[in-house]
């Protein structure tokens, strides 16, 4: 196992100077897009795209995790989570907001492991591509639905809140009051995707 030092990961200086720029945080989605407009913090060496694409994330999550342990002795906590990675004060960390280490330990393991991407080949990750990378394009459509009804980066976010929103949306932008099609369409699609991920307020 090779877990390697901090200095060994490129994504650690621009992730912080982005989190720093950032205080209300971003989905992982967010911050690789804003990572690969910065600059050629990504080296493209994959023999595949989907290759690629898992080195990306891995590269990602090992900064983030490592910018999380080094955080602590701050009195500050890293939110790791898929639709929301931020800085909070660690007395505000939450098990439900992405910050409970020890029920993260595993993951945690993984992507501090180098060896995890290093040895990982595109073989492996076409087997991926059933199980890990279906969730993981299903967390980022669900991201970019939450972005289109101007909810992502929301907290103690739950069906209510967003069919809230969505009732808000859907009023202002009808066709019938004078609203544009597309965007009525864009607003029904980002809500019937969010109704498969959130479980209805009885």
């Amino acid at each position: 196992m090779d877990n390697g030092g901090m200095h060994n990961n490129p994504l650690i200086v621009p992730i912080l100077a982005l989190l720093h720029d950032t205080p209300e945080g971003m989905s992982e989605h967010e911050l690789i897009a804003r990572l690969m407009k910065e600059g050629d913090h990504f080296i493209e060496q994959a023999s595949s795209a989907n290759l690629a694409l898992f080195q990306k994330h891995f590269l990602v999550m090992n900064a983030l995790y490592q910018i999380q342990d080094s955080m602590l002795e701050w009195g500050m906590s890293l939110q790791i989570d898929p639709l929301l990675i931020k800085f909070v004060a660690s007395k505000d960390a939450t098990p439900s907001a992405g910050m409970d280490i020890s029920a993260n330990e595993p993951l945690r393991r993984y992507y501090l492991d180098w060896d995890n991407l290093h040895e990982t080949t595109a073989s492996d990750v076409s087997h991926l591509l059933s199980g890990f990378w279906d969730r993981y394009y299903a967390i980022d459509k669900q991201a970019e639905a939450l972005q289109r009804l101007g909810l992502s980066g929301s907290e103690n976010l739950n069906w209510e809140i967003i069919q809230r929103r969505y009732r808000e949306l859907i009023t202002l932008h009808h066709p019938d009051k004078g609203g544009e099609q597309a965007i009525f369409i864009e607003i029904r699609e980002a809500y019937e995707l969010l109704k498969k991920h959130y479980t209805p307020v009885d």
